[in-house]
C-alpha cells in the first residue's frame, strides 16, 4: 500500500480499527493501557521531531554557507522569504484555522475545551521548517510541542482512550516532543507539569509522560542525535556564589524586557491590518537586523557552542565587524548587542507571520547574557571566572524567568550540556531569576496576554480558577413572571396570582430591561381595587440593585452578590432582558465544578 493511499484505507476501515482497539482497551488495566498509549505517542512524536529538525538543519545549512569572513546578502533576503512562504502555504495550501505559540494550547487545557485539529500534526513541522531554516529568528521547541500534543490528542482518540484522559495524552505528545528535540527526557517531563498542566496533573500522570518522553528520546537518538551543547567539565567554589547571585538578578530583569518588548513588539506589527503589509514590513526589520548582525539567523545554537567553546571572537563571522573580532571589547560590545537584539528579531519573526517558539532565543540570549557578564569582569581583572560555567547557568536563569519553570530550566540545561556538577549554581540563579522576574512580572510569557485578556487565571488561585470555568448564561432562570410597563395594577395582580416568585421583571415593547416589580410593592395596593385602573406597572417599578451584563466574569458578578446583598440579580445583553442568576444556583455550580477539579484526569 503506497503512502498516497493511506488516508483512503484509514477511512474506509477506521470504525473497524476504532472497534479492535475499544476491544483492547477493555481487556487491558487502566495503568497498561496508559503504558501502550503513551509508548506509541512517543514514537509517533520523536519521529516526527526527527523530521524536523533534519528539514530545518537541511535548509539552514544551505542557506548560511561556511566562510565566516565571507558576508551574505542572503541573510537580509531570505529570512522575509521563508515568512513569506510560510504564510502562503497557511492561506493557500492549508487554508484551515492555525495558530502558533504555547498560550492557545494552554488556554485549551486551563478551559478544558480541546480541540486539536489533526493538520497540526504536520502543518507545525512545513511551517517551522520554512520559518527557521530560511533564518528566521526562532526555535522548533513550541512548534514541537504544538505538533505533539495533536499526536497525543488524536491518539488518545484512536485508541479510545476517553476524553477525561485526552489531557493526559495531549501532554504526553508535548513531553515526547521536547524530550526528542533537546534528548532530554526528564525535562521534558517537567516543562509538561511546570507549563502545560500546573495545578491539573496528579502524581499518577508522572508513568505515562516519563514513558512517553523516553520513547520520544530513545527514537531521536536512534534516527537523529546531536549534543546541542557540549559544556568542558568545570567545578565551582564558594566565592563563585555572589556572583552567580547577581546573575541570578540579571537574568530575572533581562526576562522582563524580553517579555514586555514582545509585547510592545506584537502591538506595534498588529497595528498593521495587511498580512502582506506587515510581512514586508517585518521582513525588512527582520533581514537588516539578521544582515548587521549575522548570529541573529535561525535558532542560534551555533552561537552558543561557540561561546561555551572559546571560540567567542568566531561570533562575528559572516559579519560586517569580522576585522575587528581580534579586539575583545568589540566583540563583548557585539554580542551584547545580539543580546538584546535577539529579542526584537524574534518577536518580529513571530508576530510578522512566521512560526517558531521562544525556548531556543531563551538558551541564547542567556548564553551571552553570560559571557557578557563573566568574560566582561574577567577582562577587568578583578577575579578570574569559569565563563562557561557562567554561560550555561544564564540559560537556566532566562528559561526560568521567561516560562516561569525553574525546573524545567534546571534540569534541561544540566541534561544538554552535561554540566552536572553545577546543579547548586542552577538552582541558585534560576531562583533568583524566578523571583526578581515573577516580581515585576507575575506571569509567564505564554499566560501573561491570556491573564491580560481574561482568559486564564494562575492555578494556585483555584477560586478564580473554577469561577473563570463558569458562564453565566448557562445558570440563567428564566421563570421570572415577566410585566410591560403600560400594564394596569389589575393586570398585573392576575399574573402575581399564578407565580411562584416575589420578582417581576419589568420589559418594555422592544425587550429592554425596564426595571423589576417585588411583591412587597404591590402587597398593600392588591386589596384596592379602585386603585387597580389607575396604577400602572412604570409607577412601580424602580432598578435592581444591580444589573449583570451576560459577558460579566464570574468574579465580578460574585463582588456585586457580595455588595449589595442580593440573592437574584437579572440579567441582560446589550440591553435586552435574559432572565435572573440566583447566588444559590452560583454556589452549586461552584461545587460541582471544584469536585470536578479535584478528580483530575485519572
Amino acid at each position: 500500500m503506497t503512502f498516497s493511499k493511506w488516508p483512503v484505507w484509514y477511512r474506509l476501515h477506521r470504525k473497524r480499527l476504532g472497534r479492535f482497539w475499544q476491544w483492547i482497551a477493555d481487556r487491558l488495566h487502566q495503568r497498561n493501557h496508559q503504558i501502550l498509549v503513551s509508548v506509541a505517542i512517543g514514537l509517533v512524536a520523536g519521529l516526527v521531531a526527527v523530521v524536523l529538525k533534519w528539514s530545518t538543519h537541511t535548509v539552514r545549512d544551505w542557506v548560511y554557507g561556511g566562510n565566516p569572513a565571507a558576508g551574505n546578502i542572503g541573510f537580509f533576503i531570505l529570512p522575509g522569504v521563508g515568512i513569506a512562504v510560510t504564510t502562503f502555504y497557511l492561506r493557500r495550501v492549508l487554508r484551515k484555522p492555525f495558530s502558533t505559540g504555547l498560550s492557545p494550547l494552554v488556554h485549551a487545557i486551563s478551559s478544558k475545551r480541546i480541540h486539536i485539529p489533526r493538520h497540526e500534526i504536520y502543518s507545525h513541522v512545513v511551517t517551522t521548517s520554512l520559518t527557521v531554516g530560511f533564518g528566521g529568528s526562532v526555535g522548533m521547541e513550541a512548534p514541537i510541542v504544538r505538533t505533539g500534543a495533536a499526536i497525543g490528542a488524536s491518539l488518545a482518540r484512536i485508541f479510545r482512550a476517553g476524553r477525561k484522559q485526552e489531557t493526559l495524552f495531549l501532554a504526553c505528545g508535548a513531553a515526547a516532543g521536547i524530550a526528542s528535540i533537546f534528548n532530554s527526557p526528564v525535562a521534558g517531563v517537567l516543562f509538561a507539569f511546570e507549563v502545560l498542566l500546573p495545578g491539573v496533573a496528579s502524581i499518577e500522570s508522572f508513568i505515562p509522560l516519563l514513558i512517553a518522553a523516553a520513547t520520544g528520546t530513545v527514537v531521536g537518538r536512534s534516527l537523529y542525535y546531536e549534543q546541542l551543547f557540549f559544556l568542558p567539565s568545570s567545578t565551582w567554589t564558594i566565592t563563585d556564589v555572589p556572583f552567580f547571585m547577581l546573575l541570578g538578578a540579571l537574568c530575572g530583569l533581562l526576562s522582563v524586557y524580553m517579555m514586555r518588548m514582545n509585547a510592545k513588539t506584537r502591538d506595534a506589527l498588529g497595528k498593521i491590518a495587511k498580512p502582506y503589509v506587515r510581512i514586508a514590513v517585518g521582513s525588512l526589520i527582520l533581514g537588516g537586523l539578521i544582515f548587521l548582525f549575522p548570529p541573529l539567523f535561525g535558532e542560534g545554537y551555533d552561537t552558543v557552542n561557540l561561546l561555551l567553546q572559546g571560540e567567542f571572537r568566531e561570533v562575528l563571522g559572516h559579519s560586517l565587524f569580522y576585522a575587528y573580532s581580534r579586539n575583545t571589547w568589540v566583540v563583548l560590545g557585539f554580542v551584547a548587542v545580539v543580546m538584546f537584539l535577539k529579542i526584537i528579531a524574534t518577536s518580529v519573526t513571530i508576530n510578522s507571520g512566521g512560526n517558531g517558539g521562544i525556548f531556543a532565543p531563551s538558551m541564547v540570549i542567556g548564553s551571552t547574557l553570560g559571557f557578557v557578564f563573566s568574560h566582561g569582569i574577567n577582562e577587568m581583572g578583578w577575579v578570574i571566572l569559569e565563563e562557561n560555567n557562567y554561560i550555561g547557568v544564564a540559560m537556566a536563569g532566562i528559561l526560568s524567568g521567561v516560562f516561569k519553570s525553574p525546573l524545567t530550566g534546571i534540569f534541561l540545561i544540566a541534561e544538554v550540556t552535561g554540566g552536572y556538577s553545577l546543579f547548586v549554581p542552577l538552582m541558585l540563579v534560576s531562583a533568583i531569576s524566578y523571583f526578581v522576574s515573577y516580581y515585576f512580572e507575575p506571569f509567564a510569557m505564554h499566560t501573561r496576554e491570556l491573564f491580560q485578556k481574561g482568559l486564564w487565571v494562575p492555578p494556585h488561585k483555584q477560586d478564580l480558577v473554577i469561577l473563570k470555568h463558569l458562564r453565566l448564561t448557562d445558570m440563567l432562570e428564566t421563570d421570572f413572571s415577566i410585566l410591560s410597563p403600560t400594564s394596569n395594577l389589575g393586570e398585573m395582580v392576575k399574573i402575581i396570582a399564578h407565580s411562584r416568585r416575589n420578582v417581576f421583571t419589568v420589559v418594555d415593547e422592544k425587550g429592554l430591561f425596564a426595571g423589576i416589580v417585588l411583591l412587597d410593592d404591590v402587597r398593600e395596593l392588591m386589596f384596592k381595587p379602585e386603585l387597580y385602573e389607575r396604577v400602572l406597572v412604570r409607577d412601580l417599578a424602580h432598578q435592581p440593585p444591580a444589573v449583570l451584563q451576560a459577558a460579566d466574569s464570574m468574579d465580578r458578578v460574585m463582588r456585586l452578590f457580595e455588595a449589595h446583598g442580593a440573592w437574584n440579580l437579572p440579567v441582560t445583553a446589550d440591553g435586552k432582558y435574559l432572565g435572573f442568576v440566583s447566588k444559590s444556583t452560583v454556589f452549586n455550580r461552584y461545587r460541582e465544578a471544584l469536585q470536578g477539579l479535584s478528580s483530575g484526569f485519572g
